[in-house]
């Protein structure tokens, strides 16, 4: 195996680091200007006691396509495409998303566009293989837009507290670059490790302005891009010529988006909550795995801190299965793996039903008396 070092995976890695953490700071100076910004209040009764820049996905996006660009040398216009036409959909998503933080967009406009996106990157063979080649072609592409849709929403829900989705994007991204690195098909697909390590090195150069308290938020155009990219990375891996191992390694890697989800899903329809899919859909709440971690006590530090151990547990299980050459094998550490996130769903499931007997806290709206030059010197003194 070739050394790490006769790679550029280092200076992939430590450029998107640096890029990410020299342009986030510039973006929260201009999303003050340009009034870019999430204030308290709202809905869901935010905590924070200022406006907070929501620009975080732009710098990540930056972050990720110059430390590519410039690291890598392309053979052929052939090797480029694969590469270029996931960049090219990256924009599409951030642009999506930044339209979407500035006036909502309807679910049915978002799903038309990640459509195209996904029958673009499958015209250039970016797509999920895993039916018999009699049941492929279109099914292929169904299921690849299902899985980038469903990631999207998954990353978009779980952003819900500072520091999450920066920390375990990094995590999955180091996870998807162990594999490929120890993978027989690493010579074969470098696409893979070098695409995780760009994700590395953005999320976390984007994490230390996002870690609670953060100064800067991903905003939809950020959980959005980061799910479309953890989505895709995902579909470049070859993991196993079986299908449900090859099924099963990507959503251990992200079994935090999707566990967040999952639960909250259950226990809303569980709840009464949600009757319809359009009520899954439109459906908002402080009832996601961070908020009802802090429900059992724990800090929102805390809380963050065991949503990255899982996702770290998550990564060592794909590890687990991509190393075992048994299908019974595979499934029986799934299964372990997966009753052990039942137990932890019982027990928040618990949490959520006894904060629905509470009355609900008191949402904190600004205080519109408020003129707006002592607005105008708060914000400043948070860029500051």
């Amino acid at each position: 195996m070739k050394s790490l070092f006769s790679h550029p995976h280092v200076g992939i890695l430590i450029l998107a680091w640096f890029v990410a953490d020299l342009a986030i700071p510039i973006l929260i100076a201009l999303a003050h200007r340009i009034g870019l910004l999430d204030r308290p209040g709202g809905h869901l009764g935010k905590e924070q006691r200022s406006p907070i820049p929501y620009l975080g996905g732009l710098g990540v996006f930056v972050a990720f396509s110059v430390a590519l660009f410039s690291t890598l040398r392309f053979e052929s216009l052939e090797s480029f495409v694969p590469f270029g036409v996931l960049i090219a959909g990256a924009a599409v998503v951030v642009t999506l998303g930044l339209l979407d933080d500035h006036r909502p967009i309807s679910a049915l406009a978002k799903l038309g566009v990640l459509f195209g996106v996904t029958i673009t990157l499958s015209a250039f063979d970016v797509e999920m293989r895993l039916l018999p080649h009699a049941f492929g072609g279109v099914a292929d592409v169904v299921l690849t837009l299902l899985w980038i849709v469903g990631v999207i929403s998954a990353t978009n829900s779980l952003d819900n507290t500072d520091g999450v989705v920066g920390g375990v994007s990094a995590i999955a991204g180091i996870f998807i670059f162990a594999i490929a690195w120890g993978s027989n098909a690493f010579d074969a697909q470098p696409w893979l490790s070098y695409l995780a390590v760009a994700l590395v090195g953005s999320s976390l150069g984007f994490l230390r302005y996002n870690f609670p308290p953060a100064r800067v938020y991903l905003g939809d155009n950020g959980s959005f891009l980061i799910g479309y990219l953890l989505a895709t990375i995902l579909v470049f891996g070859q993991y196993s010529t079986d299908p449900v191992v090859a099924i099963l390694i990507p959503c251990l890697i992200l079994v935090v988006p999707l566990f967040d989800i999952t639960l909250a899903t259950v226990l809303r329809i569980r709840d009464g909550e949600v009757r319809t899919w359009r009520d899954a859909v439109h459906y908002c709440g402080n009832d996601h795995l961070a908020h009802l971690l802090q429900g059992l006590g724990l800090t929102k530090r805390q809380a963050v801190g065991f949503l990255y151990a899982l996702g770290i547990a998550g990564g060592l299980t794909a590890l687990a299965v991509h190393r075992l050459e048994s299908r019974v094998a595979c499934l029986t550490v799934a299964i372990l793996f997966a009753a052990g996130l039942s137990w932890i769903g019982i027990l928040l499931g618990r949490v959520r039903t006894t904060a629905a007997d509470l009355e609900p806290p008191p949402v904190l709206l600004p205080d519109i008396s408020e003129d707006r030059s002592t607005e105008r010197a708060r914000e400043e003194e948070w860029v500051g």
